[in-house]
């Protein structure tokens, strides 16, 4: 509820000065929608600055830039400098169509389906999204549209396209930007060559920005200035907290965020290859761990005793087709002991037990036999396994979530003592809300700039009456892909991590 209040209170705080100094640029306090000339002026005076790029070398930039993320592939760089990149927009879109239209078919939940399908969320403050994370949302939705609609107006007046408006708008910050509107019968009358320039600058624009944020992003967690944040006392830390590095049982590692800060927590506790890490590790109770953090302006080590970082080896989850399972083994069962197959060793803890599964699968056979001393309702019981095969090797029946997490499951910090630092939270939104942006005016939805381009190459080819109808139906398919996966994303609860985010 405070949230709630602070948000509208800084609302009517900034509406109110745009009040004073333009009555008209007001509507109802609700809405503000302010053109000006002078916008106009630095609009051409920004043009004039940024001649130097030639037109030809602009050209196919630009287009370059359109296309990547739609059709091609949208690259992701993380803060530690990884990239990676996720298939074209459209592409996902319409498998994800595909996919989860033909669950719904089959028969399956809504939640199933839309696990199949292009995964899009409508933000909506407090509903998919926590209200804290609105000022981030609100400054980058503005700077995209800014940076969009500018050089939608950079590219018009290098073309000789008369720019006849220039102005901001914002509803409550959510909806919020910039527009730049050229003269229509200057547009309409230039080559096929100026309309692609312009129409695809604003979508190049959200691209490059994307970029340029991920790259700063890098540069800023290699300084120090990401981390994950305590809003808890934990592991002798205190509110406030920021964890950059953690050192300690063979591991030197920068800390990002309090997803990558859980994740080596649990790779030294030796649990990482359940979340995917191949990295090995593993504290002993008289190992000490280092975290850096920065208390206020104050750079700290902090020591951690290696108990802190050991979980139960009690067993959540199984699959019901594994020797575990099928050997008598049950959820809440914690492992003692395993003996066979030239092993003979006592299970102290999560990481041990994992540890003693990975080696036990190299070292039997499907058939062989193995005696495994479980705790269960406070008496130990000796059970008798015989390994089952799955794809020529034995198969346990261990998955991701079958052993307890550090920050999860156990351990005395959780996830939600742990929130992400400010500047993180703001890099996210720029990238997400550009690259979103970007995509979604690239689509072929007319009248969004990927519809524009794509009435305008079809008109030059078959004419005006085949490039509407056939511009139509393309905008047609796409709109209905977009607000079917979008209400599966709903429907189907995609927003939960979301709602997730600190």
């Amino acid at each position: 509820m405070l949230e709630i209040l602070a948000f509208i209170a800084s609302w009517l705080a900034v509406v109110s000065a745009v009040y004073i100094a333009n009555k008209r640029a007001v509507k109802c306090f609700v809405v503000i929608y302010w053109r000006s000339e002078t916008l106009i002026k630095l609009v051409e005076s920004a043009t004039k600055r940024l001649r130097f790029l030639p037109l030809k070398v602009y050209l196919p930039l630009a287009v370059a830039l359109f296309a990547l993320p739609v059709f091609v592939a949208m690259p992701l760089i993380a803060p530690d400098g990884s990239v990676q990149a996720l298939p074209g927009f459209a592409l996902s879109l319409l498998l994800g169509t595909l996919n989860s239209a033909g669950e719904l078919i089959r028969g399956v939940s809504v939640s199933e389906a839309a696990g199949r399908s292009a995964g899009l969320v409508p933000i909506i403050p407090g509903f998919t999204l926590p209200w804290e994370h609105v000022p981030y949302l609100a400054l980058a939705i503005a700077t995209a549209v800014v940076a969009h609609e500018l050089m939608h107006g950079y590219a018009a007046l290098r073309h000789g396209v008369r720019v006849r408006s220039v102005g901001v708008f914002s509803v409550f910050y959510i909806v919020s930007g910039a527009f730049v509107e050229p003269d229509e019968d200057s547009f309409k009358k230039c080559g096929l060559r100026a309309k692609a320039a312009i129409l695809t600058s604003g979508v190049a624009a959200n691209v490059a920005l994307a970029m340029i944020i991920m790259l700063a992003g890098v540069a800023c967690a290699s300084l120090g200035l990401y981390g994950a944040v305590m809003s808890a006392h934990a592991l002798g830390l205190q509110p406030g907290d920021r964890v950059v590095e953690l050192h300690g049982c063979g591991m030197h590692e920068r800390v990002y965020s309090p997803e990558d800060f859980l994740l080596k927590l649990n790779t030294l506790a030796g649990v990482g290859p359940l979340l995917g890490v191949s990295t090995t590790a593993r504290c002993s109770p008289h190992d000490r761990v280092t975290l850096v953090v920065y208390r206020h302006l104050q750079k700290l080590e902090i020591a951690v005793d290696g108990t802190e970082l050991i979980a139960a080896p009690r067993v959540l989850w199984l699959q019901p087709n594994g020797s575990l399972y099928a050997g008598g083994v049950r959820p809440g069962d914690v492992i003692k002991r395993i003996e066979g197959c030239g092993v003979s060793q006592d299970i102290g803890s999560a990481g041990e037990l994992l540890s003693s599964v990975l080696e036990l699968r190299e070292r039997c056979r499907p058939g062989d036999t193995l005696r495994v001393l479980v705790e269960r309702d406070g008496a130990r019981v000796m059970l008798n396994i015989t390994l089952v095969e799955h794809n020529g090797r034995a198969f346990f029946g261990l998955g991701p979530r079958s052993l307890p997490l550090l920050g999860y499951d156990e351990g005395p910090l959780s996830r939600e003592k742990l929130r992400s630092s400010e500047l993180s939270k703001l890099v996210f939104w720029l990238v997400v809300v550009n690259y979103s942006l970007a995509v979604l005016n690239a689509l072929p939805v007319y009248p969004l700039d990927g519809g524009q381009l794509l009435y305008a190459l079809l008109r030059r080819r078959f004419g005006e009456r085949f490039s509407k109808a056939a511009t139509g139906v393309v905008s047609a398919a796409f709109a209905t892909m977009i607000a079917f996966n979008a209400s599966l994303g709903v429907l189907g609860e995609q927003y939960r991590p979301l709602l997730a985010l600190r």
